[in-house]
């Protein structure tokens, strides 16, 4: 599925590009096939056929019927995979344009549909070339009988997995398992951070994009490793997610370093907002299913109300990655390396105002982020967790229900909605002093 960390430089990138998709594994597939099959020839021809039909192992009675399973085989192959890359189709197509069209890029990451889909290639292929060497009207002992093993062994293989890929892929559907991953993998952290007072002095060389785009991941050990014990201060303007224009700043270097080209390499631009990008990228992929999840085409509050759930659950394993306003987010394991919008609020600010806008006129949603975010105080009090965190997602929820209650249509929702923050105000008396 989705990455847990971001894309380490540019080649990390184009190896994530070149898995997750549905044609690389089935080309391995398809290259591998001819190769195998031409080896279990092979091996019919010098011995394996003979010691089978000596043996009365053969498959099948005779080679007539032997060439009729290859050909029904390869019937079968051809037809699984036509249904099956139809039926991903259909399901992919209903499911993103329901649900939004980013979702793609993790089931396109599914194993288990890209590895049925490899298995039936494999199959087709395989039996293509098994089929091209039997002679219907030679004797048993002169048919590759070990090939034709292999074809059958493989098609129950390939059964029993279009199986559970068919119903893996119907559930795919269920966008619940979609939204609990992503919370899951949106709450680790996937960048070390600590606060340090910001580097003061002049940054000599700025590192510009060769080429807009979005920055998918920034290999900080490598960059370190390129440096050496040069100990200079580095201070990272763009962080991964971030759309950035030709010639606009990557990073600021006290002084111009030794290795830019190599450098360059460590930080990845792509084309467009994908998984690569880590945490940065789920967290607004669950403002996205939401805000989709609550237009008027839709209209599924309940989508909305499990990714409202799933982020809380984010924030709660993020908030070690708090850094107040007085400090300057570092890499944790090399403080000189300065990642601003790369804390708590870089993650968090923007899609919580994005939420708020597009949840200011579900009273239902408002409420239950609300109440989340109370029980999400409560939890971060237990953990001493700086109260700086505490007033500034308390300030989030006041600018939520005050954003709603303008937006409420009846009394009533105004009413509730203003109650669920009084509630959370009663339990958290400090964070108002502290705001």
């Amino acid at each position: 599925m989705a990455q847990n960390t971001p894309l380490n430089g540019l080649n990390a990138w184009l190896k994530h590009r070149l898995v997750a998709n549905y044609w690389s594994l089935p080309l391995v597939a398809v290259v591998a096939a001819p190769l195998v099959a031409a080896i279990a020839l092979w091996m019919d021809q010098s011995f394996a056929a003979a010691w089978l039909d000596q043996r009365g192992w053969s498959p099948v009675a005779t080679a007539d019927t032997a060439q009729e399973i290859a050909g029904i085989s390869v019937g079968i192959s051809a037809a699984f995979i036509s249904l099956y890359f139809s039926i991903t189709l259909i399901v992919l197509t209903l499911a993103t344009g329901n649900l939004g069209v980013r979702l793609i890029d993790r089931w396109l990451d599914k194993g288990l549909v890209r590895l049925s889909m490899s298995g039936l290639a494999f199959s087709l292929v395989y039996s293509l070339v098994v089929l091209a060497r039997i002679d219907g009207d030679a004797a048993l002992a002169d048919t590759p009988l070990l090939a034709l093993s292999g074809i059958i062994l493989v098609q129950i293989v390939n059964v029993a997995m279009l199986g559970a890929a068919l119903h893996d892929l119907g559930r795919t559907m269920f966008v619940d398992r979609s939204i609990a991953h992503i919370g899951k993998e949106a709450g680790s952290i996937a960048l070390p951070i600590v606060g340090r007072d910001a580097f003061t002095g002049e940054f000599g060389f700025t590192l510009t994009a060769p080429r807009e785009g979005y920055v998918e991941g920034i290999d900080l050990d490598r960059i370190r490793h390129l440096l050496g014990d040069d100990g200079m201060h580095v201070r990272f303007c763009a962080p991964p997610g971030e759309h950035v224009l030709e010639g606009e700043t990557l990073a600021m270097f006290e002084r111009e370093p030794k290795n830019v080209a190599k450098i360059q390499r460590a930080i990845a631009i792509g084309d467009y907002r994908s998984s690569a990008q880590s945490t940065v990228f789920q967290v607004r992929l669950l403002v996205e299913v939401a805000t989709r999840a609550m237009s008027p085409g839709i209209n599924d509050f309940y989508t909305a109300l499990a990714c409202v759930d799933r982020i809380t659950c984010a924030m709660a394993g993020q908030s070690e990655s708090w850094v107040d306003d007085s400090a300057m987010p570092a890499y944790a394991t090399h403080h000189r390396f300065e990642v601003p919008e790369q804390d708590f609020k870089g993650l968090f600010d923007h899609p919580l105002d994005a939420l708020r806008q597009s949840a200011a006129g579900y009273p239902a949603v408002t409420i239950r982020m609300i109440e989340k975010v109370d029980r999400l105080l409560v939890r971060l009090d237990a953990h001493d967790r700086p109260v700086q965190l505490s007033a500034y997602l308390r300030r989030k929820m006041r600018e939520l229900a005050e954003h709603a209650t303008a937006r409420a249509e009846f009394p009533r929702d105004a009413d509730d909605i203003r109650a669920a923050f009084a509630r959370l105000d009663d339990h958290h008396p400090h964070l108002e002093a502290a705001a």
